[in-house]
């Protein structure tokens, strides 16, 4: 029982993360991301900094999908990138299966 529970949470926490990639913030709540001091107020440093957090997760997903590293990304590219992504989504999903399974 315990490793279920165990896996579970490790299954939410890593879907929960996917899905927060899409909304662009780690934590799903962008205002939450940007109250840095956690006073229930975004101050314009607060969102300078979330703005450059931004930008450089953006940069980041842009190299991934940049493979011969010559600062454009192609249909190619991008198609490729995206097969690569929904590849390991896949393979996670089959550990899990033969997880739950043992």
């Amino acid at each position: 029982m315990k490793k279920v529970i165990v896996f579970a949470a490790a299954v939410f926490l890593s879907m929960s993360g996917i899905a927060d990639d899409h909304k662009g913030g780690s934590k799903g709540d962008l205002f939450s991301e940007a109250d840095l001091d956690g006073d229930g107020r975004v101050s314009t440093d607060e969102h300078e900094v979330m703005i450059q957090e931004m930008a450089d997760r953006g940069r980041t997903r842009f190299n991934s999908m940049d493979a011969d590293g010559d600062g454009f990304v192609t249909r190619k590219e991008a198609k490729a990138n995206r097969r690569e992504k929904m590849k390991q989504r896949k393979l996670e999903r089959q550990k899990a299966k033969h997880f739950l399974e043992d």
